[in-house]
């Protein structure tokens, strides 16, 4: 295989989140027992769940969240959100340490994020000295054209070791994120008590199986209590979530939505992908990758030859 000119790797990022922690991993085939027909009650189950969620003029609620790979726990956190029509919405993170996370308010017309107790540093930063010049005293604002941007996308930012919830907050908004073309099946799992709730169980298949999200909703108010999500690679990938202190149509002061940068404070944001290229005749840095046979395959053995990057139903 050494002696070829090109070589195709193929990569599957589970989701954005797995941008950042430098995660990469190789396409499997769905397991045959993940999946499944539509069942049309379940699924009326599940739009339910989403014309729920819609129809509320405020929701607010909090959820415990955990995702974790090859029996390791690799985040854990609470997280709090306020949603109010139109356009507003605030989350608040906690990491299981106690101490906060970042804080992402939108005010109707831009989204902003900060980081009460310092930025955190991402991976692309090398240069340290200018990451601890601005870490305290910086923020991301962008703007949130309503239904058509995703609170979801952006909670990775908040450093509190989240990828994304498994529903994303923006559907209240009106949102649809770009998952849904390829929910290809939902069936019942029953009906089961999470808390004081007694809750309709229902999985939602994605691409065959590659991906499922099991929900236990309330037969109240259709909303989830519990959620759990399981991306199938070359190993599964798990998302825990417990919904609690669900408000729905509560009042929600106005300051809520609202914050202004400190005076001192600067705008910051990610550097551009072209701007973290490497320059002309710079070396790339090694790095190892499953291949698709299960073998493991690193830059370096090829070295001085051609080499084709080919990122395959990434998202």
């Amino acid at each position: 295989m050494k002696d070829k000119v090109a070589l195709m790797v193929v990569v599957c990022l589970a989701a954005l989140g797995w941008l950042w922690s430098g995660v990469g991993c190789t396409q499997q085939e769905p397991r045959s027992n993940s999946q499944f027909q539509n069942e049309p009650a379940a699924r009326a189950l599940y739009d339910q769940m989403i014309k729920s969620m819609r129809a509320a003029e405020t929701l607010s609620y909090e959820s415990r969240y955990r995702w974790e790979a090859k029996n390791e726990t690799l985040g854990d956190c609470t997280y709090t959100v306020w949603l109010k029509k139109p356009n507003y919405f605030r989350v608040e993170t906690v990491k299981a340490s106690g101490d906060q996370g970042g804080i992402l308010v939108g005010d109707g017309d831009f989204l902003w994020i900060y980081w009460p107790r310092g930025r955190p540093r991402f991976s692309y930063e090398d240069n340290e000295a200018a990451y601890e010049k601005t870490r305290m005293k910086t923020y991301m604002k962008k703007p949130t054209p309503l239904g058509k941007h995703s609170i979801g996308h952006e909670v990775g930012l908040l450093g509190a070791d989240m990828l994304m919830p498994t529903l994303d907050p923006s559907t209240f908004h009106g949102y649809t994120d770009s998952l849904q073309p390829y929910v290809d099946g939902v069936r019942s799992l029953g009906t089961e008590k999470v808390g004081n709730e007694e809750c309709d169980g229902i999985e939602v298949s994605i691409m065959k199986g590659q991906r499922s999200w099991y929900l236990w909703l309330s037969k109240g108010d259709h909303l989830p209590r519990r959620l759990k999500e399981v991306v199938r690679v070359s190993y599964e990938i798990i998302q825990h979530e417990e919904w609690s202190n669900i408000a729905i149509n509560g009042e929600i002061p106005r300051e809520k939505f609202v914050w202004k940068p400190p005076e001192e404070w600067q705008q910051w944001r990610l550097a551009k992908p072209e701007e973290r290229l490497l320059k002309p005749g710079q070396a790339a840095p090694d790095f190892e990758l499953a291949s698709a046979d299960g073998s493991r395959i690193k830059l370096s053995d090829y070295r001085g030859k051609i080499v084709w990057l080919y990122v395959w139903r990434a998202g």
